[in-house]
Order: structure tokens, then sequence, then C-alpha cells
């Protein structure tokens, strides 16, 4: 079990959530804090106070007051009219994290959703009950809507859901098949499933592992094509990265020289070669600790922004007990993890960027006084001359996928809603450019 309380889970844990490694429970604070928030709604409901998103319409529609008798139909309807998503359903894995994501966000106790309901979330989690979340709807602002609405509407028996035991069925029937019942919605229970920014941060977290894994592997592949080209480990000097000392860089020099001709782990090929004239390599190779450097620092500030995301209250209106008041704000703009992970997009595709002017350095002769195309019989035998062709592809591919979606916004919701953070886009797209890192 991972025990969740709003405010330490981390990308990594959340990934193996998504991967059913885990299941989830509440720490006894969470729970309290989840129990004070309901009693204030409660409270706000039986007094027949004007509260947006409690006793109001939504949106445009903030100042239509609803009736005590409909506030049960006002979530349900909202939840209903905003499962608007189209595309492919998020696989298995990504929705465990988005579940497990809103999951821990509800856990924090601003949102005043009831104990009973996300007990309710964590049984379908831990059944691996999963809604039907189609990939594209969201603006990212007021959060991922459309998603979250997807979302939710299983976990109340509508819609499909997927289960390791069922496959794709009616969700009432997923949820009756291994005991668990639909959720009933109380006032404000509706915005407080919807409302976020989990379905961007998700992704964003699988992003950001899968980029922390490619960082590693591509300075033991740089490390590896440097030897085979008979290059040199000077630039990886440690008093030359002193004088520029950024951690990234820092931190791929010593990487290198860990992994290359040293006094204590020699090299056969370093030795064939140490009294040659040749002063200094090509860039792809010298200039590693600086290209692969700014990569990995890229890869841990974005990693930094998408851990506070995960543990950040992103509802609308937030539900303070201890003030005995809810305020409205904004934190369900997706602009912070919108940015960040158009960033890493570009950071990311710089690996992938120089590993193929390196793949051409090994495969062209006049460069590496080595077989055409590595490979012995050339005419006879083709070697990785399509390989490289597929290399360059990919990296072709990335640079028009890392132009930044954050930098465009559309008034949605009437002009309400009229300026958003594209944070959905900026997600799917950093996922597709590391899956082409990774190729």
């Amino acid at each position: 079990f991972i025990s969740l309380d709003g405010n330490s889970l981390t990308s990594t844990e959340l990934v193996d959530l998504g991967r059913g490694h885990y299941k989830i429970k509440l720490t006894p604070e969470a729970e309290t804090k989840v129990v004070k928030s309901r009693e204030l709604l409660d409270t706000i409901v039986k007094e027949n106070k004007v509260v947006y998103g409690i006793t109001t319409g939504f949106g445009k529609f903030a100042r239509t007051v609803i009736p005590v008798s409909k506030l049960k139909e006002l979530q349900e309807n909202l939840v209903r009219s905003h499962s608007a998503g189209v595309g492919n359903p998020l696989s298995p894995e990504r929705t465990r994290m988005l579940l497990a994501l809103r999951i821990n966000v509800l856990a924090k106790g601003y949102s005043g959703i009831s104990l009973e309901t996300l007990h309710a979330m964590i049984q379908a989690f831990n059944a691996s009950c999963l809604s039907f979340v189609p990939e594209k709807g969201t603006v990212g602002a007021s959060g991922d809507l459309a998603p979250l609405s997807h979302l939710a509407l299983g976990l109340m028996g509508e819609g499909r859901m997927w289960s390791p035991k069922s496959g794709w069925a009616d969700a009432k029937y997923v949820l009756e098949a291994h005991g668990l019942k639909p959720i009933t919605l109380r006032p404000k229970e509706g915005l407080a499933l919807i409302n976020g920014t989990q379905m961007i941060t998700s992704l964003g977290a699988e992003a950001v592992e899968r980029a922390l894994s490619i960082a590693r592997q591509a300075d033991i592949i740089a490390a590896l094509t440097l030897e085979v080209l008979k290059g040199t480990t000077k630039a990886f000097d440690s008093d030359i990265h002193s004088l520029r000392p950024h951690p990234g860089q820092i931190e791929v020099a010593f990487r290198f020289r860990s992994l290359l001709d040293s006094d204590h782990h020699p090299s056969e090929i370093a030795e064939s070669h140490r009294f040659c004239d040749r002063v200094q390599d090509a860039y792809t190779m010298r200039c590693c600790p600086q290209v692969h450097g700014i990569a990995n620092d890229t890869i841990n500030f974005v990693k930094n922004i998408i851990n506070t995301e995960i543990n950040s209250a992103t509802d609308n209106p937030m539900v303070f007990a201890e003030r005995g008041e809810t305020i409205s704000g904004g934190n369900f703009h997706g602009e912070y993890p919108a940015k960040a992970l158009d960033f890493l997009a570009i950071g990311i595709h710089e690996l992938a960027s120089i590993s193929e002017r390196r793949i051409e350095r090994l495969c062209n002769p006049s460069l590496s006084e080595l077989p055409a195309f590595l490979v012995n019989e050339g005419g006879l035998n083709s070697g990785f001359m399509i390989a490289h062709c597929t290399a360059a592809s990919l990296v072709s591919e990335n640079k028009v996928l890392c132009h930044p979606s954050s930098v465009d916004s559309l008034s949605t919701s009437a002009a309400t809603e009229d300026h958003v953070s594209m944070g959905g886009w900026a997600a799917r797209k950093a996922l597709r450019v590391v899956e082409h890192v990774e190729q």
C-alpha cells in the first residue's frame, strides 16, 4: 500500500501506482481533514448560503442560484454534460495514474469531498475499475474538465469501464462485478471530482520519469560512441567543468570519466591511439557534458514542478475548514505543468538530436575510419544505412512536436475562461517526444 495524504506523493510513486504495483489507503490525518472540510460544506447548504459551485451554476452560469432540492441533480448534470472528450481512451496504466492523483488531491482536505465518496474512489482504484477517459478534450483551465468528468462518470455507474476481470463493459456492471456501488454525489462533489490539473500532471509524471531513464542511457551510449570513434577524454576533465558549474554539466562529465579510460579502468582502444595527432573531437562528442547537462537540468526542473503539482489543491472554490469559509481562486489553471512539459519536450529532444549526429559519424567511413554503415561486404549488405534514416525521421518529427502548445490560448465558456493553458496537448506531445527519443 501507499498511504496518501495529499502532501508527499512523488512522480516515481505515481508511475508505480499506474503500473499496479501498489494499492492505496488514506492516512488518518487526511481522513480528519476531509471530514472537517465536508462538515463546512454541509453547513453552507443547510444555511442556504450562495456559494459558487455549491448552490450556483458553473462558469457563465455562476450567478444562477440553484434550489436546495436540485443540488444533487446539479452535480450529476455537471459531470454528464462535461463528459465531452473525444479520441482513444487512456491506457489502464494512465487511467490508474489519473485516478490515484485525483484521490491524492482530494485527500488534502480542501475540496469538500465526503469521506464516503473518497473511500469509494479508493475501492475502485484498488479493484482496477477504470473509467473510459478519452485522451482529447482538455484546454487545461478550468482544469482538465472533460477527462476528469469521464473519470467521475464511470464511478457514478454511467458510461463505460474497464477492469482486468471484466474488460470493457457498462460501468454499472463492472462495479457490480467487483462488489462495488456507484457513488452518489452530494453538493459540490461533482465539481470536486472534475476541477483540477490531474490529466496534465499524471501524463507529465510519466514523461519526466521516462526522461530520467533516457538521460542516463544517453550518457552511456555517447560514451561508448566516443570510445569506438577513438575520441579523447580530456574534454571531461573536472577542472574544465568547475569553471562553468552547472549541476547537469558537472554530473555528465563525471559519468563520462567514470565510464571511459582511466588509471583505474584502462581501455585498450584508448591506449591504441594515445599518441595520435588528433587534438580535439567533434562537438557531438566533446560537448556532451554541455548538451546532455542542460537536458538533465531541464528534467530535474520539470520534475520539481510536477512533484509540486502532484501535491497541490487545484480545485475551485477551495474549502478552508479552519477559517470557516470557501474562497474562489485560480489554482485549476494548468500553466505551470503546461509550460514545464513544453520545456521537457525541448530538452529531451536534444538528446535525440545529438545522438542522430553521432550515428552519422559512426556510419560515415570518412568520419569514423570504420566500415561504411558498420557492415562487412558493403553493397551486398546495407548495414545500418536505413536505421540512420529512421533516427533522422524521428528527430525531424520531434522538431515539429517541440513547438510549445502553451503559447496558445483560446477563450472558452463564453469568455469566462478567457485564458487557458493547452496543457493537455503539452503533456501528450511531451510523451510522444519521449517515445521518439527512446526509439
